[in-house]
């Protein structure tokens, strides 16, 4: 009896430290400019009625950006007319040009509608 609950307890602990080891490294908040396996920028957009947060992305010239947009109340999205770019779930774009790009809301969510707006600024 004895032997059985020293075999059990080393085959938690065993299994505890390989989930430790093999975990150590997984980053699973995408908590506003982390960076994936692919060197690409992941930003966390909440979109709700009636505007983002954050509603102000700061990149660098050159970054590979996706941001993934959460939307909490009812369904929204992220256009930037001024580089092409629309979404619903994320939208993804190499920043290699510098300046101060707008997006908006690209579906009809109330009244409110129209101003809910954010900012992507390049440098």
């Amino acid at each position: 009896m004895k032997k059985a609950c020293i075999i059990g307890a080393a085959f938690i602990f065993v299994f505890a430290v390989l989930l430790l080891v093999f975990t150590s490294g997984y980053d699973s908040a995408k908590d506003g400019g982390t960076e994936s396996s692919a060197d690409v920028r992941e930003f966390e957009v909440k979109a709700f009625r009636f505007g983002y947060s954050p509603d102000t992305i700061t990149v660098n010239k050159g970054d590979k950006v996706r941001i993934i947009i959460e939307n909490t109340d009812t369904l929204h999205g992220i256009r930037i007319p001024s580089l092409g770019l629309a979404g619903n779930d994320a939208v993804e774009l190499s920043a290699d040009k510098e300046g101060e790009f707008e997006w908006f809301c690209n579906n009809m969510c109330g009244q409110g509608h129209r101003e809910m707006k954010g900012r992507l600024v390049v440098s």
